[in-house]
């Protein structure tokens, strides 16, 4: 059986195990929604599947990216600087230019929560969604196509996957195994019934994709992009403590508030790719065939 074909039955495994389980952990945790067990069961599981599949096929964590001999505190911490530096300058512009306005009154206690649960979420994230998108799934496809046509289809695959959002599907107060199919296939809704709203973002997302995947082929290390992206991550959440976005929210230059559907934005994702490239020294490090 190829790698392909055990990838999309892991996958088809993982969602009817978390059909079947969330019925019953809702049970165990009432306090947690129906659709957020759900979903963070699909991550978990997913993630879960990665580990052990790097375990059978006895592949190294640091033929993946996670390659703790060379200067990776460095490199996240550069990262972590730089993605900061990225976000605040969007941001910067639109409070000047833009939408955002600074907030009349600030509360020290919201932003202190901000920033913990920035920082929580950005190394989380970070860490994650880039082991399975540029660790994992790049290099996949690096193996099978040329670098730039995997780039572009893990970036791709990487802005999709932020557009399965079920959390318009309507939930009972007793959930069961009914609703949790519901849920799997309302993760398509988005893209069917919104499409004009998505593709904005889409593309953003996609840059922001190919921004990464340039820092991990630039370094074959995973931490720059992990760094960058949790940088990003941290400044997108704490930002609401200082700042705002006014009632005239869309502008046709820099979109909605997500920070990364707007022309001006694309700008910044395109000229920060380019500055990974400029400034960052290419790995002398030889890409691992790992996933034939």
């Amino acid at each position: 059986m190829n790698t392909l074909l055990k990838l999309i039955l892991t996958m088809i495994l993982v969602f009817v195990t978390s059909v079947l389980l969330t019925p019953v952990l809702k049970i165990l945790l009432p306090m947690f929604l129906f659709e957020k067990i759900f979903n963070r069961l699909i991550m978990i599981l997913t993630v879960v599947t990665a580990f052990f599949f790097l375990r059978k096929q006895k592949i190294s964590w640091q033929s993946f990216g996670f390659d703790f001999s060379g200067p990776w505190k460095r490199l996240a911490s550069y990262g972590f600087i730089f993605g900061i530096g990225l976000v605040l300058s969007m941001v910067a512009l639109e409070v000047i230019l833009g939408p955002r306005y600074v907030r009349d009154s600030m509360n020290f206690s919201d932003m202190i929560q901000r920033f913990a649960k920035g920082m929580a979420s950005g190394i989380a994230v970070g860490i994650v969604e880039e082991f399975f998108f540029r660790g994992f799934i790049y290099r996949w496809l690096a193996v099978r196509m040329n670098a730039a046509t995997a780039v572009a289809l893990s970036s791709a695959f990487y802005s999709l996957a932020h557009f399965l959002d079920n959390g318009q599907i309507f939930i009972p107060k007793h959930p069961g195994i009914k609703d949790a199919i519901r849920l799997l296939f309302g993760y398509l809704e988005p893209l069917f019934f919104h499409t004009g709203t998505v593709l904005p973002e889409f593309f953003g997302l996609f840059l922001f994709g190919v921004l990464l995947s340039v820092a991990y082929l630039r370094t074959q290390s995973l931490f720059l992009s992990i760094g960058i992206h949790a940088g990003c991550v941290l400044v997108i959440k704490w930002q609401h403590s200082f700042f705002r976005v006014g009632s005239d929210a869309f502008h046709v230059l820099y979109g909605r508030p997500p920070l990364y559907d707007g022309p001006v934005e694309w700008v910044f994702l395109v000229v920060g790719t380019f500055l990974i490239l400029l400034f960052v020294r290419p790995s002398k490090k030889l890409l691992v065939d790992v996933c034939k």
